[in-house]
């Protein structure tokens, strides 16, 4: 059986991802839910999910999730640090 890449991009994430850390992370940014969810093409209910341990992203959601934490983070913090996937893992 082949698995396709559109299919591979459904699959849950198996990484031992923390939507507490999420939660953290997005506090420390100032961002409400639905600033991370518009600034990262996704939905407040999707952040509100992980963020509750409810389900976890998707591996395509992950790219946008990061890179819109990383650049609210960069602005909070006055760019210092670096910010990760690794960051949103236990």
């Amino acid at each position: 059986m082949s698995v396709t890449v559109s299919t591979m991009a459904r699959t849950p994430l198996t990484l031992p991802f923390s939507g507490a850390r999420l939660r953290t992370w997005r506090e420390r940014a100032g961002l409400t839910q639905q600033q991370l969810a518009d600034r990262c093409g996704l939905s407040r209910f999707q952040i509100s999910r992980w963020e509750t341990g409810e389900a976890k992203p998707e591996p395509a959601s992950l790219g946008p999730l990061v890179l819109g934490l990383a650049e609210a983070l960069r602005r909070t913090v006055g760019g210092k640090g670096s910010f990760g996937l690794d960051d949103l893992l236990d």
